[in-house]
């Protein structure tokens, strides 16, 4: 990657992206360690867990990409050196985030039992009674994570991204001492998982909003209550967190529809598919890493309509998810029996989620990276209505209406059904990606307030 004037260098983009990899590594490890701490207590506990986390992660995706949106906004306004402008797109990101998540909070409170059965009607009754538990303690951290995501995203788009990184490490060695602790020591099971995480989350996240407004030099944001709410700047925020979490929210409600199609299959379908998906996800935390770093680095290249520049790192970056993907991929399905033995599942779970992480391992190294990696690249642009378009167009057609159709028509397969329609979901996504990222049209959509 040969450029004049560089935005920037190959050391600057690998001090931006390394720090995000291994947070998002961490960020993924709280509900992963949840399931590995409550797999001894037996296969009830694991399977309430792994149901409510697609939930927890359902939210954190919608409050995460609110924050990318405004963070969009941020990274481009510092290419066209408007600080004051990308100063008032922070303090209303963060006006946002922490509303969202102040109300999602209390409608997960408030609506603990319904929503569990409408969406896991088919569950035992002892995995239901342990979700519920799981799901209150999740709910109250959801504010939280409102807080977190508006304040790492900050941090990020402003390059302090050790910071992020830190913290991020600080609440896993939180969350697993105290899981240690709940779990193992005073033997609370479930709850005390969940508190674990909500503990973990709650001092990070304060840690985080600290952080933003004391220890970061680029924007002078000050206190919340000096703080001039503009409706101009709300609207340029949500132009671009709206498209991100309508995205963001339809892909996740429509993996817990795939879900309830998961439930059917028994109680060891869904916890051979929570530790496929809770293992996978680690997998593909470089291209995660990645795809945040492009909106500082594609981000800024284009609000200072530098579109050679923008399209360079694009590329460059890709191919940095390839290669890190690739690689942890063939390790995964080289030690996948190994890997399935340290879940206490049995025999039949064990050999399901075996064929998972080694179909993973193929599908993934060579379509996961284009599909998501280079629809970031274009959100990062300001093209985020196609790369919503093509999201959610791809998942409801092919992962989701696939699921069900496979069932149906091949009900050998079983819960792989699943996992073959999200392949399918891949495939197609990266080829319009593709496409996409060949033209001139993503190039051209820089923010203006």
């Amino acid at each position: 990657m040969h450029m004049d004037r560089a935005m920037f260098s190959k050391k600057q983009i690998y001090d931006i992206i390394i720090p995000l990899i291994l947070e998002q590594l961490f960020m993924a490890a709280i509900g992963m360690f949840d399931i590995v701490m409550v797999s001894g207590i037996g296969e009830n506990a694991i399977s309430a867990v792994s149901l409510v986390d697609f939930i927890n992660q359902l939210i954190y995706s919608v409050l995460n990409a609110l924050c990318t949106g405004g963070a969009i906004v941020c990274s481009q306004f510092l290419g066209q050196k408007e600080k004051g402008s990308a100063r008032a797109a922070v303090q209303h990101m963060i006006m946002l985030a922490v509303c969202a998540g102040s109300v999602l909070m209390m409608a997960g409170l408030a609506g603990n039992g319904p929503i569990l059965r409408v969406l896991y009607r088919s569950i035992a009754p002892e995995v239901m009674s342990k979700a519920r538990v799981y799901f209150a303690l999740s709910s109250v951290s959801w504010l939280f994570i409102g807080l977190f995501c508006c304040s790492a995203a900050t941090l990020r788009v402003l390059g302090y991204t050790r910071i992020s990184f830190h913290t991020s490490l600080c609440m896993n060695v939180i969350n697993i001492g105290l899981n240690a602790l709940f779990i193992f020591g005073l033997k609370w099971g479930v709850f005390g998982a969940g508190l674990a995480s909500l503990i973990s989350r709650v001092v990070v996240s304060l840690f985080m909003f600290r952080a933003v407004l004391c220890r970061q030099k680029m924007l002078d944001i000050g206190m919340p209550w000096k703080w001039k709410p503009a409706r101009k700047f709300f609207v340029t925020v949500l132009n671009c967190a709206i498209p991100t979490g309508l995205e963001s929210s339809i892909f996740y409600i429509g993996r817990l529809l795939v879900q309830t199609v998961v439930t059917e299959f028994g109680t060891s379908a869904i916890a051979a598919n929570a530790v496929g998906l809770t293992v996978t996800e680690f997998l593909h935390m470089p291209g995660s890493g990645v795809s945040i770093g492009m909106i500082t680095i594609v981000g800024r290249c284009v609000g200072a309509d530098e579109k050679k520049q923008a399209r360079s790192y694009a590329r460059y970056l890709i191919g940095v998810v390839y290669v890190s993907q690739g690689i942890l991929n063939v390790i995964v399905a080289i030690l996948s029996p190994w890997i399935a033995d340290r879940y206490h599942l049995m025999p039949q779970a064990k050999e399901l989620l075996i064929l998972m992480l080694v179909t993973h391992a193929v599908i993934s190294t060579i379509f996961w990276p284009m599909a998501f990696t280079g629809a970031s690249a274009l959100k990062a642009a300001g093209d985020i209505r196609y790369a919503m378009i093509v999201a959610v167009s791809t998942m409801w057609i092919f992962r989701v209406a696939g699921s069900w159709l496979l069932v149906h028509l091949v009900p050998q397969w079983g819960v792989l059904s699943v996992w073959y329609a999200m392949y399918a979901d891949w495939i197609v996504r990266a080829m319009l990606e593709w496409k996409r990222m060949h033209g001139e049209v993503w190039l051209n959509k820089r923010i203006q307030v």
